[in-house]
């Protein structure tokens, strides 16, 4: 069993990388919709999108079941610890769900503010950019607050 555990992640790496490869291939060599167009427009685009969200899927999923796993066995051996490792994550849910679920009635942009934008900007398009917007910015003063300061905690940090 430790064979293929050790050999698993290397075929399946290889594999997703040539289907990586003709993905993009299907891009460049697969011709366009409208030759005669000023701007060519590939005919395979979807396959390419939909290949990088499979890719962006798979990527979580490994990233959340190897991170539960570290987290049920930290809750097995010292289950204070894995309990305090969680305040970082449910601390960004929660920022994101004030984000989505508190800013429905500002607007940050609207749609004459956004000159290539010929729809209407709907409540849940509004709470994803607020959501992400507000986000982005604690996280960014957050980062900046780490800098200045993570010399006045150098001391404290065990090597």
């Amino acid at each position: 069993m430790s064979k293929l555990v050790n050999i698993l992640p290397k075929i399946l790496l290889w594999v997703m990388m040539a289907m990586s490869v003709v993905a993009i291939a299907l891009i460049f060599l697969g011709g366009s919709v409208d030759p005669s167009a000023e701007y060519l427009e590939p005919v395979y685009t979807d396959v390419l999108l939909y290949w990088i969200a499979i890719s962006v899927g798979v990527a979580l999923l490994v990233t959340l079941g190897f991170a539960l796993v570290q987290l049920i066995k930290g809750m097995i051996k010292n289950p204070w610890e894995a309990i305090k490792s969680l305040i970082g994550p449910i601390l960004l849910i929660a920022l994101l769900l004030v984000g989505f679920f508190c800013l429905n009635d500002y607007y940050f942009f609207t749609s004459d503010d956004i000159p290539t934008f010929d729809g209407t900007i709907t409540l849940a398009m509004n709470q994803l950019s607020n959501m992400c917007m507000l986000g982005i910015g604690v996280l960014a003063i957050v980062a900046v607050l780490l800098i200045i300061f993570a010399g006045a905690f150098k001391s404290k940090v065990k090597e």
